[in-house]
């Protein structure tokens, strides 16, 4: 019995420990095949490839600053990785030409190491900084899951809906600090590969000009990618609620955060004059984890002070304060 109480135990450990395994391969993008020497040659990134005509970069602490391609300084821009030593770069969006529209995009793809099961819901993120070269910052860069393999003899932009996107109507014009980009998915069951980029084509593709004068292309790098079976165990309810966050940039309790949310939850966060500033507010919904850092959708910092949330799920309603301190 005790040696079958072990067995159980270690069993038990094991299995928790994958449930938790990130399923993207190189995901921080450190492994070489060969260090990078110039742009255009994701190929030396261990396990990721450039799936269309487009020419995504890599971007590694191995290559000489002269290459255009090291880390932190590159031809892109400055930027520290958000993990490790290196980090891939793509422009998801170039606006339309003269003569009509060009739709160019560039996207990075992966084969996942092993395949989604059905049903099971996985939790999902990524990061992304504006490059100080970008002149366009666009709103959408999503994340789509497929069972085969996506190619394209083309640049143009892919005919798919991505599973997880960054929120419309916020623009992605951070170049100091990363961004991420997270979300839940339910599998359908067996995908196996994930492309990263923007699948919106030239109309619904919203952008605000950095560069007014020079205003013609986005650029971002992209690092710390996961795919990770999230825990499903702890219920949502009012005790996981916090009733006050610091986002004041000392790495502690900086972002509101409510964790094992059910389907279809809305999240709506108002001042004290009744104003929306933050949530997944209709008919937008969101599962999983919602994470609110104090800004305003449009990335404007909230004064100091008490807020009034409002989660509906679709069993129940949850009203409350927050209070925001800096």
């Amino acid at each position: 019995m005790r040696y079958f109480f072990i067995f159980f135990i270690f069993y038990f450990f094991i299995f928790n420990i994958n449930a938790q395994i990130n399923l993207v391969p190189n995901p921080s993008f450190e492994d070489t095949i060969n260090c990078p020497s110039n742009i255009s040659q994701l190929y030396n990134c261990s396990n990721w490839i450039a799936p269309t005509a487009g020419t995504s970069d890599y971007f590694n602490a191995c290559a000489s600053t002269p290459t255009g391609v090291s880390i932190p300084n590159n031809g892109a821009g400055f930027q520290q990785p958000k993990n490790g030593n290196g980090y891939a770069g793509l422009s998801p969006y170039q606006r339309s030409s003269p003569s009509g529209p060009f739709n160019y995009r560039e996207y990075i793809q992966t084969m996942l190491v092993d395949s989604l099961i059905t049903n099971n819901i996985y939790c999902v993120s990524f990061y992304l900084n504006c490059a100080s070269i970008s002149s366009i910052s666009i709103d959408k860069v999503g994340l789509y899951f497929s069972n085969f393999a996506i190619n394209s003899s083309t640049s143009l932009s892919l005919p798919y809906i991505p599973q997880i996107e960054s929120p419309p109507s916020f623009y992605l014009t951070d170049t100091l600090g990363w961004y991420k980009v997270e979300g839940t998915y339910t599998a359908l069951g067996g995908e196996k590969y994930i492309t990263i980029g923007n699948f919106r084509d030239e109309v619904t593709t919203d952008t605000i000009h950095t560069d007014p004068l020079f205003a013609s292309s986005s650029y971002y790098y992209i690092d710390d990618v996961s795919v990770i079976k999230c825990d499903t165990t702890n219920p949502f309810d009012e005790t996981s609620i916090a009733n006050v966050f610091t986002p004041n940039n000392d790495g502690i309790n900086e972002q509101w955060v409510l964790n094992n949310l059910p389907e279809k939850t809305q999240v709506q966060i108002y001042n004290r004059w009744g104003v929306l500033v933050a949530g997944i507010a209709p008919p937008f919904t969101i599962q999983g984890t919602y994470k609110w850092d104090g800004r305003t959708t449009s990335g404007v910092p909230c004064v100091e002070g008490t807020y009034f949330y409002l989660i509906s799920t679709p069993e129940k309603t949850y009203k409350g304060f927050v209070q925001l301190v800096r």
